[in-house]
């Protein structure tokens, strides 16, 4: 806790705990009127305080457009779109920062399954999410990962969404493993949608031959269901990386999932979340915010 950049950022952490706090107790003994109220929490999250910058969280994401299947062709692939955007958008409500973050700092490509009206609720929303996209300066600026591990202390949760583009450079970029022990080490949120938690298969035994990083830890992923219906019906060929949750199970993980396939699901063990699939979002999205406002709650007065 040295880090003058971590005592900085713990100092604005502590600083909007308390005026929190304060606005909604005010608010309680009805000493503003609901008009003050509204307009406070929009200063508090639109506002750094005292010039200080506001929380930051690092969402990592593919850069990859196209995956091998079969060994003999590729097929279109990227970042999917719903998996990305509903927690994002959540996340940018509560008046934090978002920073992307690609490989080589390439803008990421959206998986063009993921565009198809299924995912959606509503025409409405993928049009909204599309253009959340389109206007967000760092999803079309992004940093780089190796920016992103120079920086990480500036940062107090990641996130990862799925798309099996994750499966063609993530799973084998060398800054993941280090940003993931980071992360971990220091009880920051950490949260893997659908194919991402096969990024945790990545991590090395512990320094004197102990246990994977998440031995013990409760993890969800796509099922193996899933992911044959996917193959089957959707890529028409396999990719060289499958079955993910057999890999975590080796890893010592303790995996669970919905008895659906294709139903919402999501797990929260201490600070990783995990989901299932591009229908988890609610699940997954309040799981991740609260474990974020779990992480606050460490340095309140």
């Amino acid at each position: 806790m040295s880090n003058p950049i971590w005592s900085l950022h713990k100092l604005l952490l502590q600083l909007i705990m308390l005026e929190q706090r304060l606005i909604k107790n005010l608010f309680a003994n009805r000493m503003i009127n609901l008009q003050m109220f509204v307009f406070l929490g929009f200063f508090l999250v639109q506002t750094p305080i005292f010039g200080l910058p506001k929380p930051k969280v690092l969402i990592v994401m593919s850069a990859a457009d196209t995956i091998l299947l079969d060994e003999n062709h590729k097929h279109p692939t990227g970042v999917f779109a719903n998996e990305l955007v509903h927690p994002v958008i959540a996340l940018e409500n509560t008046g934090i920062e978002l920073v992307f973050a690609t490989p080589g700092a390439k803008r990421a490509t959206l998986d063009p399954e993921s565009l198809k009206d299924k995912y959606w609720n509503s025409k409405e929303e993928k049009a909204e999410a599309i253009q959340f996209l389109n206007s967000n300066t760092s999803f079309q600026n992004p940093i780089s990962l190796e920016a992103a591990v120079k920086d990480q202390n500036k940062f107090i949760a990641i996130l990862i969404p799925g798309g099996q583009g994750l499966m063609t450079d993530l799973l084998h970029n060398k800054h993941l493993p280090l940003l993931l022990s980071s992360f971990q080490n220091q009880g920051k949120t950490i949260g893997l949608i659908c194919h991402a938690p096969a990024l945790l298969t990545t991590l090395p035994s512990g320094p004197k031959g102990e246990g994977f990083l998440f031995q013990g830890y409760q993890v969800n992923s796509v099922t193996k269901t899933e992911e044959w219906f996917i193959e089957t019906f959707v890529m028409k060929g396999s990719p060289k990386v499958r079955k993910i949750s057999e890999l975590l199970k080796e890893r010592g993980m303790v995996y669970e999932s919905s008895f659906l396939p294709g139903s919402g699901y999501a797990t929260r063990d201490r600070n990783l979340i995990t989901s299932q699939n591009p229908f988890s979002g609610k699940e997954f999205t309040k799981l991740y915010l609260d474990a974020i406002s779990d992480y606050l709650k460490k340095f309140s007065f």
